[in-house]
């Protein structure tokens, strides 16, 4: 049996019309009648002719193609930006390519150059780690790349961002109305020397809203044991356990989490340690992921709008594949707290 896939050529033939009008029909390029249109598209039916896009691609300078390269996929946090993205690029004729980093910087580097051999015509980049030098080695000086959650230092490109600090500090004046005043902040970093800008942020918002009820901070309260992709994916005794654990014995009243991931391992040392929530301690964490409204009590979260950053760096991005002008900077979207029964 002859499998060979039909040609350009063969609708031509079959349509009786030139190999021309068949790509002015497919392509849009030039009017062509009716009469014409018409068998073509009837040969192209009866064939099961597929155009070969990556011939067509290569002739525009186009993959139509856009990388999304994120830092750890174990945070759902980072699907539902690739929604945002899909909603936007799809409509205008783009794929996405996700890849996953494991919040290996080495795996990242790798991620980008293979993308870019590859011919893709753009980049939407979750950084592992802050430092974003390594790009000016990789990428052309103009090649299109936005950054999402996370910023590249080191490396000029927009940014879409949460407004961490707001939404920290909201969460912690709402323990404060309460009348808690031991309050502890625990959350894995994924810093190469200290804490990420991402945690930071939050950090000061916590710090921010002892500031602002007149009271201090206690630096003892405020736990950030560096992200171990290994550990983290284990789910249930990582250092965020421990350090639960660790505090409860000092009559800690309340916990921010700085992402669900350590929320994992505070909320089963509570729950393993009997700890009734919100009656002995109110619990808030970053990113609201599925699981937190499947637990009892149901978790209260600062809900980022996940989708609605992948819509704007998806936008950024298409933006600079045309070349149009894009005033540097970040773009901050707001958090929303989620209140639910665990404070």
């Amino acid at each position: 049996m002859d499998f060979r896939k039909p040609t350009m050529k063969d609708v031509a033939e079959t349509a009786g019309v030139s190999i021309s009008t068949v790509s002015h029909v497919l392509n849009g390029t030039r009017f062509v009648s009716a009469e014409a249109t018409g068998k073509v598209k009837k040969a192209v039916r009866d064939l099961k002719f597929k155009a070969n896009s990556l011939a067509r691609n290569l002739r525009s300078g186009k993959s139509l193609l856009i990388g999304y390269v994120v830092s750890n996929m174990e945070n759902y946090f980072y699907v539902n930006i690739a929604r945002g993205i899909e909603k936007v690029i799809n409509p205008l004729g783009y794929q996405l390519i996700l890849i996953d980093s494991a919040e290996q910087k080495k795996a990242e580097m790798r991620n980008i150059e293979s993308l870019y051999l590859r011919g893709i015509d753009g980049i939407i980049l979750a950084p592992t780690k802050p430092g974003c030098s390594y790009l000016t080695n990789l990428l052309p000086p103009d090649f299109p790349l936005v950054f999402v959650d996370r910023r590249g230092a080191n490396y000029p490109g927009s940014c879409v961002l949460l407004n961490n600090k707001e939404a920290a500090c909201e969460a912690v004046q709402y323990f404060l109305g309460k009348g808690l005043t031991k309050i502890a902040f625990i959350s894995f970093h994924f810093g190469e020397t200290g804490v990420d800008e991402t945690i930071g942020e939050r950090i000061n918002g916590y710090k921010q809203a002892y500031q602002e009820a007149g009271l201090e901070a206690d630096p003892r309260l405020i736990r950030t044991p560096p992200g171990d992709p290994a550990a983290v994916s284990e789910l249930h005794r990582v250092e965020s356990y421990y350090i639960m654990e660790e505090l409860l014995e000092t009559g800690v009243e309340a916990v921010l989490c700085g992402n669900s991931l350590t929320a994992i391992g505070v909320f089963d040392c509570l729950r393993d340690r009997g700890v009734k929530i919100p009656r002995e301690v109110g619990l808030i964490t970053f990113d609201d992921d599925l699981w937190l409204s499947m637990t009892s009590p149901r978790i209260t979260a600062v809900s980022q709008p996940a989708e609605s950053m992948g819509a704007a760096a998806a936008r950024l991005l298409i933006k600079q594949i045309r070349r149009e002008y894009i005033a540097p900077g970040s773009l901050r979207l707001k958090a929303e707290i989620l209140y639910r029964e665990s404070c």
